[in-house]
This record gives structure tokens, sequence and C-alpha cells, in this order.
């Protein structure tokens, strides 16, 4: 009789993670798409891509601080 392995069960995030996840990813490209031109008049060398990584970024370290304020308030 042959011993099956189990694979390690993939962990998912929950629909509603996701779905933030998703929305915080469209609303900082939308944010980019409305503020890139102002930008690009000021730095004519930046890609799109750029900018959609710095706001991307930007978001990012302001959730991480919303998170840890929320941890000392507890």
């Amino acid at each position: 009789m042959k011993i099956r392995k189990r694979r390690p069960a993939l962990v998912e995030p929950s629909d509603a993670a996701r779905n933030r996840e998703v929305r915080q990813e469209i609303d900082a490209f939308l944010q980019a798409l409305s503020s890139y031109p102002d930008r690009f008049a000021r730095e004519p060398y930046l890609s799109f891509e750029q900018h959609l990584f710095s706001i991307t970024a930007e978001s990012n370290s302001a959730a991480e601080r919303r998170k840890a304020q929320s941890r000392q308030l507890m």
C-alpha cells in the first residue's frame, strides 16, 4: 500500500481581503492616471510606470503607518 504525501494547503486570502487589495490597486492606478500629466510636465523623462510605482509605494507606506499606529493604540 502506497502512502500518499499531502501537498501543503495554499493559504489564500479571503474574498474580502482580496477585494480590498484589488480596490487599492485600482485606486492607485486611477490616482496615477490623474496626476501623471502634472508630474510629466515637471519631469518629462519620467515614465508612467515609474510614476505608478511611486504612487503605489506611497500608498503602501501610508497603509503600513496606519497599521503600526493602530497597534500602538491597543
